[in-house]
């Protein structure tokens, strides 16, 4: 059986000894000892166990997350893996498309052919269709099934070079007006409906229409504040704490 040293092993992986380390003090990757100098070793399982570190690390999957994961039975690691299997399709496909894309943009540049104006733009728009499904696909399939969720994403391929446009637009001034009511008690008032409209005009270019109802804006808006990955872009967007609340608010109150 193979074994390596701490050096061995990180010149293997890629990785610095100071990782495997860390590692080791995170209960992640236990070194075995040698009995008679204490120097760290690694055989076949820790090798195979830094190789799912690495796999599940690939998308910034949290440490204390990957120790729960590589505690777990070999079929729930399975899945684990496989799940990240199924992230780095996505990903693979998303740059495929983008170099395509890309391709195409540099022959046109150079005379040898012309790009549709729905080519231009098609890479830029898959690519944030799976950016969604990867951050956050699992909970809104789940909330609103997966044929509302296709349906969508097909409505917003579609979306011409003017309605992306607009619809940055609807997102800038979305963050600019929600900056400026944060902290307001009062919501009826020109701006906070205002914010409403401009948030229900985004929804409706990106929703199928008959998939609108005030249930499914507040059941949304609710996941704004149960969800930290929407809580964390509000706050990022306004640079104001409370953000994703008070569009909670917003909405509940005109919804």
């Amino acid at each position: 059986m193979t074994t390596y040293s701490i050096n061995a092993l990180a010149k293997l992986a890629g990785v610095s000894t100071r990782t495997l380390r860390f590692y080791d003090k995170k209960g992640l990757l236990r070194a075995r000892r040698d009995l008679d100098n204490n120097y760290r070793y690694y055989d076949e399982t820790e090798v195979d166990q830094l190789q799912r570190i690495m796999f599940l690390r690939l998308f910034d999957l949290p440490l204390d997350q990957i120790k729960k994961i590589l505690d777990k039975s070999e079929a729930e690691q399975y899945q684990a893996l496989n799940n990240q299997r199924q992230h780095i399709i996505v990903e693979r496909d998303r740059l495929s498309s983008l170099l395509v894309n890309l391709d195409k943009t540099l022959a046109t540049m150079k005379g040898a052919s012309k790009m549709k104006d729905t080519e231009k733009f098609a890479a830029f728009k898959t690519k944030t269709i799976n950016d969604n499904e990867t951050q956050y696909g699992k909970e809104i399939r789940k909330k609103y099934s997966n044929s509302t969720i296709d349906n969508s994403n097909q409505k917003f391929n579609s979306l011409s070079e003017i309605d992306m446009t607009h619809l940055q637009e609807l997102k800038n001034q979305i963050l600019t007006v929600l900056k400026s009511l944060i902290g307001t008690h009062n919501l009826n008032q020109p701006a906070a409906k205002q914010l409403f409209e401009l948030h229900k005009e985004f929804l409706l270019m990106t929703w199928p229409k008959e998939q609108y109802s005030p249930e499914a804006h507040k059941s949304l808006a609710n996941m704004y504040v149960s969800d930290s990955r929407f809580t964390k872009y509000y706050e990022e967007g306004t640079g104001e704490k409370d953000a994703a609340e008070t569009l909670k608010a917003v909405i509940d109150y005109y919804a």
